[in-house]
């Protein structure tokens, strides 16, 4: 029967002595065990702290886990039980939002990394402000011009300075744990960069001359 344990998280169940996998509940018994204080969403979920992760993996092993911990297994149980279930299983529902979106992940990475975050530093990289202006006014007049051509040049062009920011987030995002200050803040200037295109793209995205959707 599933219990409640609150001391130092073991190497194996107390419960049935199977291996822990994740450090929130037992596979065998389903005992459910607080997350450790030190514990991130990586852990949260029994995966690697990296950027680079498997998506197939990362959806069965949330399915896996969520099946595990779900409130209704414990119903009817100890009052603690059934509370630390909801709990968990909240924590790990935010650990799939975040873990499962490349950019937010990349954030989250950041964070670990004791790294500027979005309300710290609002900067962009280099004059990306005014291009954005320009873009804007190049897609307002083509709009205007029913210019479907440029639109989707446009769309395109976008969609290319979005895919190479992202090349360079991805490229940093194993190595925040060992960056500087100075690496750390142009890793966030690239993350709210994407926020500037993605915004664009959503632009075109509602626009019925445009053509195809923006890609993540």
């Amino acid at each position: 029967m599933p219990g409640l344990r609150t001391m130092t998280l073991p190497s194996k169940c107390l419960n049935c002595d199977v291996e822990l996998s994740i450090p929130i509940v037992c596979g065998g018994c389903h005992t459910l065990y607080p997350i450790p204080q030190t514990a991130n969403y990586f852990d949260l979920l029994g995966l690697p702290q990296q950027f680079d992760l498997d998506g197939e993996k990362l959806s069965d092993t949330y399915r896996a886990i969520a099946r595990n911990i779900h409130p209704d297994r414990f119903a009817g149980q100890a009052t603690e039980m059934d509370l630390l279930a909801t709990k968990l299983s909240a924590q790990v529902n935010e650990a799939w939002r975040v873990l499962k979106d490349p950019v937010r992940r990349a954030e989250y990475l950041l964070e670990l990394a004791n790294g500027p975050s979005a309300a710290d530093c609002r900067e962009v990289p280099g004059d990306l402000l005014a291009r954005v202006m320009m873009l804007r006014e190049d897609l307002e007049e083509a709009r205007d011009q029913s210019d479907e051509q440029t639109l989707t040049s446009l769309r395109c062009s976008i969609q290319d300075e979005r895919d190479h920011a992202f090349d360079n987030i991805a490229k940093r995002a194993n190595d925040l744990s060992l960056a500087n200050d100075t690496e750390k803040k142009a890793f966030r200037q690239l993350l709210n960069s994407i926020k500037y295109f993605d915004s664009l793209l959503a632009d075109f995205a509602s626009d019925p001359l445009s053509q195809g959707n923006p890609q993540q």
